[in-house]
């Protein structure tokens, strides 16, 4: 499958770049590579696009259907955070996005890792390694000359506007944090 026959699929079925990834279970950025003819389309995306231009529309209507279903929980977006250490508070964003975290404070930590959204719970557990730049003082009292980094976890109700969580971290060390939703991340652009 062409980078253009897959543009032409997603005309005819009036489907974005976003819900595409969805039923395909990648990111959005994956197809936008796809379509942009800056990544080969993996064969297993080509067949599954290929069935689904072939099946009858009443059978492709409830293949569709299950855009409705999947990962209708999760709100992926822009969430700020604040949080509170023993010798110290900051602020940072994270931007959830298809299962990936990342984002940075107001010291320069970055944050990398990921969620599983649990549609049991409506929960998403969040698991990150944050990355401390040289000579900047953590909440947790630590200044280290070299980067250094700690694993943290916690479990957030992203249906939430705002929220309060315990976060845990591998020195042992817990913060009080809060999060705020803040927008929805943009649809990926399509090519002009």
């Amino acid at each position: 499958m062409s980078p253009t026959e897959l543009k032409s699929l997603l005309t005819s079925l009036d489907l974005s770049q976003v819900n595409f990834a969805r039923l395909v279970e990648v990111t959005p950025r994956a197809v936008n590579l796809w379509v942009m003819e800056e990544r080969a389309i993996p064969g297993p995306v080509a067949a599954y696009s290929r069935l689904l231009n072939a099946l009858p529309p009443n059978l492709r209507h409830i293949e569709l259907g299950r855009l409705n279903e999947r990962g209708t929980g999760m709100r992926d977006g822009m969430f700020g955070i604040t949080f509170q250490g023993q010798h110290g508070a900051g602020m940072g964003m994270l931007v959830f996005d298809a299962g990936r975290v990342y984002g940075s404070d107001s010291e320069g930590a970055r944050y990398d890792g990921g969620y599983v959204f649990n549609e049991s719970s409506g929960k998403a557990n969040v698991n990150l390694k944050v990355r401390f730049p040289p000579n900047v003082l953590s909440v947790f009292g630590i200044r280290n000359p070299y980067e250094w980094a700690v694993d943290v976890n916690t479990v957030i109700d992203p249906k939430q506007n705002a929220g309060s969580v315990i976060v845990k971290t591998s020195l042992g060390h817990q913060l009080n944090a809060q999060y705020k939703y803040l927008r929805a991340l943009p649809e990926t652009v399509e090519e002009m």
